[in-house]
C-alpha cells in the first residue's frame, strides 16, 4: 500500500484506455439495456385508490407499457409541489391554473404544465406529448392528452374541479 494516498506529483507517462476500452463490462452494459425503456409494476386502479388484487389475492402485475400509461395518469392527476416524496418534476399545478382570469389562460397554463410534465419521464419513455383539449362543463373541465412513448401511442383522460368561468 502507498504511503500517500494523495500523491503530490503527478506521473504524466500513464497511459489511458481508448473510449471503447472504458465503456465498462459486459455485465454493466447488461443493466444499462435491461434500464431502458418500459418496466412492468403493479396494477393500480384509479377509481378505488388502491392496487388490482388477483383472486387468490396477488397483486396484479401491469406490462411495462401499462405502467407507462398508469405513469402518464398518475402526473397529471398529481398536484405539483404539494407531496415531498416527489420531485418537483412530478405532477402539474392545476390547481393555480384552475384559479385562471379565463379559461383560455387556464387552458395555456394547463397545456405547458402537462406537456413538461409528461416530458420530464425519468426513464425516458415519453417521446411526444400531442394533442390536448379540454372540454369544460359547469363544474369541471375534461382534459384529454395525446401521448406517444417509445413503444405506442395512448390517450389519457381526465378531468379537475373548475372554478374558472
Amino acid at each position: 500500500m502507498p504511503d500517500n494516498l494523495f500523491p503530490e506529483e503527478y506521473d504524466n507517462d500513464e497511459e489511458y484506455l481508448d473510449d471503447e476500452e472504458n465503456e465498462g463490462t459486459d455485465e454493466e452494459n447488461t443493466e444499462e439495456d435491461e434500464d431502458a425503456g418500459y418496466k412492468p409494476s403493479i396494477f393500480f386502479d384509479f377509481d378505488t385508490g388502491d392496487f388490482v388484487t388477483l383472486h387468490d389475492g396477488k397483486l396484479k402485475e401491469a406490462s411495462g407499457f401499462e405502467a407507462w400509461v398508469q405513469w402518464c395518469y398518475k402526473t397529471i392527476m398529481t398536484q405539483r409541489y404539494a407531496h415531498e416524496g416527489y420531485s418537483t418534476d412530478i405532477g402539474i399545478d392545476y390547481e393555480s391554473a384552475l384559479q385562471a382570469d379565463s379559461r383560455e389562460e387556464a387552458e395555456s397554463i394547463l397545456q405547458r404544465e402537462i406537456e413538461e410534465a409528461l416530458m420530464a419521464d425519468p426513464s425516458e419513455r415519453t417521446l411526444y406529448v400531442g394533442n390536448i383539449t379540454f372540454q369544460w362543463e359547469a363544474d369541471h373541465c375534461l382534459v384529454t392528452v395525446q401521448v406517444q412513448g417509445i413503444d405506442g401511442d395512448t390517450e389519457i383522460t381526465t378531468s379537475f374541479k373548475s372554478e374558472v368561468g
